[in-house]
């Protein structure tokens, strides 16, 4: 039989090759173990260069699959830690806008109460206007001074308790 030269396909890692000089020293280190056995002749041999490396490249893979496991975990950690910090902010800047907007809430009460006291003081003093209690009394002195200037023999202390009477009424 003539060999065409072909080789047959072999395994291959996708994610991971080793570079052509390890497979190559692989190869060097161990020599396939003869496999044939009187028992074994259905069997197809199977070289042990390619088993090993295969062994390795799963070794390699799983390693890698188990730090980016690792990566992963650290950054949801990271993130759930991250989003624990948002949230206290976020409540913290809630509670504050609750209290700010109750303070607003009174303040405009206050100003409201004290807008309708403007207008009410306005309308009253257009309406009656409510003299002061010295207002009155002077009113009065300049009254008794033009009524008592005709009468020059009263008395001033007549006067005072003409005025201390009023008062009391």
């Amino acid at each position: 039989m003539k060999s065409s030269g072909r080789k047959a396909l072999q395994p291959r890692n996708i994610f991971n090759v080793p570079a052509a000089d390890t497979q190559l020293q692989l190869k060097r280190a161990k020599a396939p173990p003869p496999l044939h056995d009187d028992a074994k002749d259905n069997l197809v041999p199977v070289p042990l260069p390619v088993v090993e490396s295969m062994d390795a490249s799963l070794a390699e893979e799983l390693n890698a699959f188990k730090k980016k496991l690792e990566r992963l975990r650290e950054d949801r950690e990271r993130t759930e830690k991250l989003l624990e910090e948002r949230d206290g902010a976020l409540d913290l800047k809630m509670s504050q806008l609750l209290q700010r907007g109750e303070i607003q809430k009174s303040l405009e009460i206050q100003v409201d109460r004290l807008f309708r006291l403007k207008e009410l003081h306005s309308y009253s003093s257009k309406i009656l206007p409510v003299r002061s209690l010295r207002a009155k009394e002077q009113e009065k002195r300049k009254s008794f001074s033009f009524e008592r200037a005709d009468e020059p023999e009263a008395d001033s202390r007549e006067i005072a308790s003409d005025l201390s009477k009023e008062v009391n009424y």
